[in-house]
């Protein structure tokens, strides 16, 4: 199994309707997941040169996940059900 990084983005309201369609997803997941993540705030972007802004509005990473997965094809339908834009990354082995 390979390890792949979700990345969730863009904006998200958190209503009652959310909250129940992302505990839907999560319990059907929870047999892949390998760390479940947390919420990001407060970004920062820096360039390999040292400067500093915060990140511009529109879609930040709003939190991170990480999950095992065959292959990124099997780790996007782990998505099928996820109530929120997200972002895949496949973290390779060092």
């Amino acid at each position: 199994m390979k390890k792949f990084v979700l990345l969730a983005h863009g904006e998200m309201t958190p209503t009652s309707e959310f909250q129940q369609a992302h505990q839907r997803w999560w319990s059907g997941i929870q047999e892949h997941v390998l760390d479940p993540g947390s919420p990001l705030v407060h970004g920062r972007s820096v360039t390999r040169d040292g400067d500093v802004a915060e990140i511009p509005s529109g879609q930040p990473a709003l939190g991170y996940s990480i999950v095992e997965a065959e292959s990124i094809e099997h780790a996007i339908a782990l998505l099928a059900d996820c109530p929120m834009d997200m972002w895949v990354y496949e973290a390779m082995a060092m």
